[in-house]
Parts: C-alpha cells; structure tokens; sequence
C-alpha cells in the first residue's frame, strides 16, 4: 500500500511523538503539525498521511488533536497483526536513512534463512559422510539419512551445491529492494547501490572469497578472455598465480543492529 516509505513515515512519528496524543497548537493543521514534530519533508507528510488514517495508525480528531496509536491498539483492532513478530525499526536523522532500514528487514530475513538451510544442508552431509565410513548414527541422524535415501540425495550431489557462506548478489538485493521478482524489473545496479547503502550505515558487512585455482600461471590476457566469454569477472591475476573469486560473503553486522534507543515497531 504505502511500502518502506510509509513505514518509514510511521516510525519516526511513533519515534518523536512524546505523547499518545498530539495537540494542536493555534491554528496548524494536521501536516504541519506531524512537520514540526518530526522534520518530515511535507510531500513526505503528504503523500503518507492519507493512508495512515485510513488503516487508523492515526488518528485525527474534531478539536484538531492527532492519535498516535500503538502496538496495544494495533493488535485489539487490526487483526491482520494478530500474533504477528514485532520488529524494532531504527530511525535515523535522515528519512531515505530510516527508508532503507525498513527495506534491510527484508535483507535480516532472507541471510536468517539462508544462515538456517547452510546450518541444515551442513548437518545432511555430516550425516552421510558418518554413514560413508560406517559410523553408528544416532537416532535423529538415522531418520535424516533414511529421508535422504528415499529421495536419492547423494553425498557428491550435496557437496557439489553446498556453500558454507551466505551471500546475496546483486539483483537479488535489488528485488529485496523493491519487492519484486519480476524479471522486467530487474535492475543489478540498483541492488548494488541499496546494498552500499546498508553497508555504510554499518547494517551488513561484505567478505571478499577467492581461492588460488591456477598458482604459479601469470597471464592476464587469459583472465581478461576467460572474463569476457564468461560474461563475469571471477578471475584475477594475483602474486601467486590466477584466483577465482566467487560471490562475497554478505553477513548481518549483529554489534550495530537493534542497539540504538529511538526504536519503533514495524
């Protein structure tokens, strides 16, 4: 309906206000009121409030006085948020700051998964490379490899697709970014811009991986060839010889995340 803008909107209203009720004061209306509260440009104010008195997050009332309402009100009287997770959203000073924390969760939520079926794929190869020499397996190591059988997964096949980091390319930051998963509206660039973005306010940290794949071997126009029918720029000449580089490691940077004090829920 509104995205990570109103979102956003909503967070630093929740952030600033100081009462449940905002007050009116002389003659200022609504907008000029949630203004002078938060700093919100008013085409920002504009554009959202709208929408936030429509799902009843706000609140205007006949003497001119704004409700701010809550997580208390929100879970008696929206029950689409019923025994929804709360996310703490950090606001910054700047809006397009606070805008791109509330698209982060989204980036929280997909490293969390993967973090989750590394941990899980991890375990399954530990389990038949036990079986492999012959070990005795525990109960639950037995029902994962009895699963495993019955599916045919080999351990080659699981060692073969298995990463033990977990990354994000691009693209697909970009469709985080913008919700979407249409191919039309793809834009690599983009992605590379909103996860620079998060790396600069300290929210997620990028590892460079590369291992030497042909030491010993100088030859740049080999790497640039290679590059170029390849259509990426995994090889690099280094001291040693010529490096694959593979996609970089993307983890949540988990001493910045959820510390600040002006938190509000999403």
């Amino acid at each position: 309906m509104g995205g990570d803008g109103l979102i956003a909107t909503f967070a630093t209203i929740r952030a600033y206000k100081k009462d449940v009720v905002l007050k009116k004061v002389g003659k200022k209306g609504p907008v000029a009121m949630l203004r002078e509260l938060t700093g919100l440009s008013r085409t920002t104010i504009e554009k959202h409030l709208p929408i936030l008195l429509e799902i009843g997050l706000l609140e205007i009332h006949n003497n001119g006085n704004i409700a701010v309402h809550g997580r208390k009100w929100s879970s008696n009287n929206l029950p689409c948020l019923h025994r929804r997770k709360l996310i703490p959203i950090k606001v910054y000073d700047k809006f397009i700051d606070t805008k791109t924390y509330c698209a982060f969760v989204r980036v929280h939520s997909r490293l969390g998964k993967q973090e989750r079926q590394i941990g899980k794929k991890a375990k399954r190869i530990e389990v038949l490379e036990a079986c492999s020499r012959n070990e005795r397996l525990s109960k639950g190591d037995y029902r994962i490899w009895k699963k495993l059988y019955r599916q045919g997964i080999t351990l080659e096949e699981l060692k073969s697709k298995f990463r033990s980091k977990s990354t994000l390319s691009n693209l697909a930051f970009h469709k985080i970014l913008k919700d979407t998963d249409i191919p039309s509206n793809c834009n690599e660039s983009s992605g590379k811009d909103f996860k620079s973005k998060l790396i600069m306010l300290g929210l997620i940290k990028q590892s460079r991986l590369f291992e030497l794949v042909l030491p010993g071997i100088k030859d740049k126009e080999f790497v640039l060839r290679e590059n170029d029918l390849l259509h990426f720029g995994g090889l690099f000449q280094g001291s040693l010889g010529i490096y694959h580089e593979r996609s970089p490691e993307i983890v949540i940077n988990n001493a910045l995340v959820g510390a600040e004090k002006k938190q509000v829920v999403k």
